[in-house]
């Protein structure tokens, strides 16, 4: 320190010079989720298409058409028909279910419509329509590659022929 609290005068800093990293190519981002999910106290009107899963947990009045899962959890209500791979139902749907792979109704359910499907579970649900029998999509085996795990069937569930 100086006189009268002056600083003594520094040399300055030379830094290192700042050499960029080239590289081949970007690094790849993640595969996005294909969830959507329909939230408790949310109501929507329209058409959902398109690939992927959906979980309806508010309302839905309008058309689901997926190539994918659907599940209408216990608080749900979707007034129109459904169309997937595999459906789900804890809440209640007025309206037809074409399930090309199955179709699940817990005991908490209610199903107002027809249902076609390959595989059919009910769990003391309630059916107010008639149910159709398909034959399982050509091609694809019993236990395809739509996610069953991610449907998340009741406690008490199991798949036979698969380990938990």
């Amino acid at each position: 320190m100086g006189l009268f609290g002056t600083q003594p005068k520094q040399e300055p800093v030379s830094a290192a010079p700042f050499e960029e990293e080239p590289f081949d190519e970007l690094p790849t981002l993640p595969k996005a989720n294909n969830n959507t999910v329909i939230a408790k106290g949310i109501t929507f009107t329209g058409v959902i298409r398109g690939e992927g899963n959906v979980q309806v947990e508010g309302r839905l009045e309008g058309e689901i058409d997926l190539n994918g899962g659907v599940t209408v959890a216990p608080s749900g209500m979707v007034k129109g028909p459904i169309t997937a791979d595999a459906v789900r139902v804890a809440g209640d749907v007025e309206g037809s279910i074409t399930a090309r792979d199955h179709l699940c109704l817990e005991r908490t359910g209610g199903i107002h419509g027809d249902v076609a499907t390959a595989s059919l579970i009910v769990e003391n649900g309630r059916l107010d329509g008639s149910s159709t029998m398909l034959t399982p999509p050509a091609g694809r085996k019993r236990d395809s590659d739509i996610s069953v795990q991610g449907l998340q069937f009741g406690p008490d569930f199991e798949l036979e022929g698969q380990d938990t």
